[in-house]
């Protein structure tokens, strides 16, 4: 039973390095987006869009963040000196908001080391594909906002998971497609 403990602690390290590391990704140059215009193209759920990548405008969900890490490893501990009560399944009912952790950051940035993307950060290395993908009637986001109706939506595959964020103009898919492409050929 210990060696459970461990492997759901471990779990909760690596999202909180993880966290750890886009914050401190948050702090370097940002590439894209710089300007009020590009921030408005850019989101990260179909009805809002991002938020600047630095500490001050990302607050709220920085804080919860923490304070979900918190919540977890606090669980753990409580389920672990009471274990003799409770059973196997109730550990994976603690970690049932890690999964969601990365909808807590409303951001979407390019910077020279990758690309962040809400709570997750890719570096141009781990970066295998990228695509615009067009939303329309069969997209899972048509239909939320106007201005998402036909636009793209950008999937970039890493090793292990996907980020995704929706592009509203023409201009700014131009801009992230040739920025992408152009830091992929650097990288490889």
């Amino acid at each position: 039973m210990d060696f459970l403990v461990w492997f759901f602690v471990a779990i909760v390290l690596y999202y909180a390095y993880r966290f750890i590391q886009v914050l401190v990704k948050m702090r370097q140059d940002i590439v894209l987006p710089f300007t009020a215009e590009e921030l408005a193209s850019i989101r990260k759920e179909p009805q809002k869009t991002v938020k600047p990548p630095t500490y001050s405008s990302q607050k709220a969900g920085i804080i919860f963040y923490i304070l979900v890490l918190i919540y977890i490893i606090g669980m753990i501990i409580l389920v672990w000196q009471f274990r003799h009560d409770v059973g196997f399944g109730l550990y994976f009912l603690i970690l049932l908001p890690l999964f969601h952790l990365s909808n807590f950051l409303n951001l979407f940035a390019v910077t020279n080391d990758g690309v962040l993307c809400g709570a997750r950060f890719a570096s141009w290395e781990n970066i295998k594909t990228y695509e615009f993908v067009r939303i329309d009637v069969k997209h899972n986001y048509y239909g939320f906002s106007s201005e998402v109706n036909d636009q793209y939506e950008l999937r970039i595959k890493t090793r292990f998971n996907t980020l995704s964020c929706v592009v509203t103009t023409e201009e700014m898919k131009e801009k992230l497609g040739d920025l992408l492409g152009e830091r992929r050929v650097k990288s490889q």
